[in-house]
């Protein structure tokens, strides 16, 4: 049990908003020396499904100002999605350790691979939720990120799984294999140790191969100015007029700073804005500057998480991008759980949103003559690696994201989510720029360095703020960003299917 506890211990201490990143270099130890030692599957199972579900209490606990059951619930699928890894890892490493090297660099590949498909599986079906996958503790370090252009974020992932299993056979050998064994200077080499630091010089390789010469080769810069209304309990009471005041105020003081576009968080106006654009139409003609806005809109059939442009000109724009991955019972209630009585009242005070089809792209001038796109992308849509490839495919020069993380109060969620518009933005080359109610706010570059956040006198990220940033990107010129292939994805899980067949054929693994 102690094992278990201190894995997801490690793995917690190297998610944000903790700034303990190197702690996912080992956080495998203390489960793979208890493996060593080969525990029962039915004890493993017990261990680390209770130790998962702490961990993911801790590290999604911010749900619980929302809904302590769904909290629970999430907590609760999380920790089932890693059990078979730490299962199949008790099969594999006890004959591994005491097999030849090209047996322990297989089983260290196969469990990486494992470990790289069961975090796709929790971008799929319709709970879906792929939220701090490893690779996200590494969200502050941009050199072991620069391999995502053609992998993903998966690589990452991979890696780190890969060199704990790396380190800890080392201290096998140093501790076991070494002492069983004569045959002078060779027999003290580990070649898992150079396989780990040889796979961690391929990761960080592109990193100091790249230019790093700055944004000279960036053709286009961008003033935008971003409001964190920090708005709360939107629909309660009297404070609509509060709300719009404070929209208001942050952007006619943006306004005064000439930016080329102002952006609003995720339903920042109170009523729908196609039922109330009036004010919002005023305050675009008054500032002079284009708004996207993040707004409900509502129509006849259904109401939509949107975010909508409103232009000095032309008013509210019939255009408009809306959500495309809702939350499940948080804007709908998914199938079949739709026929259970009650849980519709769960979605809250809008009722069940439509969903949108198909991305969209808005496409906006920076008052120079120059045109650019702007991806769209609300609340955790930047989560999902594909529905962002399918933005950015869509011609977009940078990324979007309005999101409302205020709902969760001032803990890890706005830190947890923006590390994730990190790996996005650097798995497509194309930066992204946030917005939120109370934090995360800022912009990140296409090497995943955060350019611009925007924080109050004492360093903190929750507070009521207006700012201009100044975006620099490269523009497409009309060509279509393809972002990176799947070849790696698919890699590991036709690695993991043919390990558990080897797995199942092998009589050795299954009297272990």
């Amino acid at each position: 049990m102690a094992a278990a506890f201190s894995t997801y211990g490690f793995l917690l201490a190297a998610q944000p908003p903790r700034e303990s990143a190197e702690s996912a270099y080992f956080f495998l130890f203390p489960c793979l020396l208890w493996f060593y030692f080969r525990p029962g599957l039915r004890k493993v199972a017990v261990a680390f499904f209770l130790a998962g579900c702490a961990y993911h209490v801790a590290l999604v606990g911010w749900i619980r100002h929302v809904t302590p059951s769904g909290m629970a619930g999430a907590a609760f699928l999380l920790a089932l999605y890693n059990l078979p890894w730490f299962l199949l890892a008790r099969r594999l490493l006890p004959r591994a350790l005491e097999a030849g090297f090209a047996e322990r660099l297989f089983t260290m590949s196969a469990l990486s691979a494992a470990w790289v498909a069961i975090e796709w599986a929790r971008c799929q079906f319709t709970l879906g939720f792929p939220w701090c996958p490893l690779s996200v503790t590494q969200w502050e370090r941009p050199a072991i990120l620069q391999t995502l252009p053609w992998t993903g974020a998966w690589s990452v992932s991979f890696f780190l799984v890969f060199f704990n299993l790396s380190l800890a056979s080392y201290v096998h050998h140093l501790l076991v294999r070494r002492r069983k064994r004569t045959g002078g200077v060779l027999s003290s080499l580990c070649p898992d140790l150079y396989a780990g630091i040889l796979l961690l010089t391929v990761m960080v390789s592109p990193f100091f191969l790249a230019d790093h010469g700055g944004t000279e080769g960036d053709s286009m810069k961008v003033k935008v100015g971003v409001c964190q209304p920090y708005l709360k309990n939107k629909w309660e009471g009297d404070n609509a007029a509060l709300h719009k005041d404070v929209l208001r105020r942050q952007t006619r003081f943006l306004s005064l700073m000439t930016p080329d576009l102002i952006v609003w968080p995720e339903a920042s106006t109170p009523y729908s804005i196609n039922r109330d654009p009036i004010w919002v139409e005023e305050l675009a003609r008054e500032a002079g500057v284009p708004l996207l806005v993040g707004a409900v809109v509502r129509e006849e059939e259904a109401s939509y998480n949107t975010i909508s442009r409103v232009s000095p000109a032309q008013g509210l724009s019939p255009e408009a991008y809306s959500k495309r991955v809702l939350v499940p019972f948080g804007e709908y209630v998914p199938y079949p759980f739709q026929w259970i009585p009650g849980l519709r009242r769960m979605v809250g005070p809008v009722g069940s949103f439509g969903t949108g089809k198909d991305p969209f792209s808005f496409t906006l001038d920076d008052g120079r003559g120059n045109p650019y796109e702007v991806g769209s992308l609300v609340c955790y849509e930047d989560i999902f690696p594909e529905l962002v490839r399918e933005s950015v495919r869509h011609g977009a020069d940078f990324l979007f994201v309005t999101t409302n993380d205020a709902w969760f109060g001032e803990e890890g969620c706005p830190y947890q989510h923006a590390a994730h518009s990190v790996l996005r933005a650097v798995e497509n080359g194309i930066p992204v720029l946030r917005c939120g109610n109370a934090g995360w706010s800022g912009w990140i570059d296409p090497r995943g360095y955060r350019r611009s956040v925007l924080m109050d006198e004492s360093g903190s990220i929750f507070f009521e703020g207006a700012s201009i940033l100044e975006m620099q990107f490269s523009g497409s010129n009309g060509v279509p960003r393809k972002g990176y292939t799947d070849f790696f994805i698919w890699f590991c899980i036709g690695f993991t299917l043919w390990t558990l067949y080897r797995l199942r054929k092998s009589p050795v693994y299954n009297s272990l």
